[in-house]
């Protein structure tokens, strides 16, 4: 009998520390969202912050690298085709090489064919699982550190039920790290990356991105 109180006494215990966890959790994503419209108001007003920003690269540098929180995730979304789908496109697609070849289009031709084969090996090929770590230096994915004075500022997306992290840099390549996520990461990585990052205002969104990648998720909507 004692055992049994024991244990529902640890399940108690166990789901207040959970519940106590994610209230805490809550309260500092509602502040890093309101520290977050101050600092673009107060930049804006002091002409700081631009809606698109040029900022030359920093060059102060952190030196700790102590790991705030790590998540694993597929390097991609899987693409998923059925045979027929997929015997669609290959017919359609062989049909406009023939065109491009009585035109004389050879490039052209090349491309669609390595396009297709694109297709085929990213819709037969599992993503890899790959670390993302945010720590005091910058955030580090793919096994490379990009240091803070690398990152331009940062948002979220979401298309079905898949959180993406797009974090843009003032590097030419890569221009962003595009990470993905689980929605029950995304507010603690909010409130970590606020405290170095601009989250990034979109007005509009390139319908080109938003087919890839899903809407825009808006800063109050965190």
């Amino acid at each position: 009998m004692n055992k049994e109180f024991d244990d529902i006494a640890k399940i108690i215990s166990g789901e207040m520390a959970l519940e106590k966890k994610q209230k805490a959790l809550e309260k500092a994503k509602k502040e890093a969202i309101k520290e977050q419209k101050n600092r673009r108001r107060d930049g804006i007003e002091k002409g700081n912050i631009k809606l698109e920003q040029d900022d030359e690269v920093e060059t102060k540098k952190v030196v700790q690298n102590i790991k705030l929180f790590t998540w694993d995730a597929p390097d991609r979304v899987q693409l998923e085709h059925n045979n027929k789908s997929f015997l669609i496109l290959v017919a359609c697609s062989l049909a406009f090489i023939l065109f491009l070849a009585i035109l004389g289009h050879y490039f052209l031709m090349g491309c669609i064919i390595a396009l297709v084969f694109l297709i085929y090996v990213l819709g037969t090929t599992k993503p890899k699982q790959v670390s993302h770590i945010i720590t005091a230096r910058g955030v580090e994915t793919g096994g490379r550190l990009y240091e803070w004075y690398l990152l331009k500022n940062f948002y979220f997306t979401k298309k079905d039920n898949q959180v993406f992290l797009f974090v843009e840099t003032f590097l030419n390549f890569p221009g962003a790290l595009i990470m993905l996520l689980d929605e029950k990461d995304k507010g603690a990585i909010f409130v970590l990356l606020q405290e170095k990052l601009l989250y990034k205002d979109i007005r509009k969104q390139d319908w080109l991105d938003k087919k890839n990648f899903g809407n825009y998720i808006p800063l109050d909507n965190i």
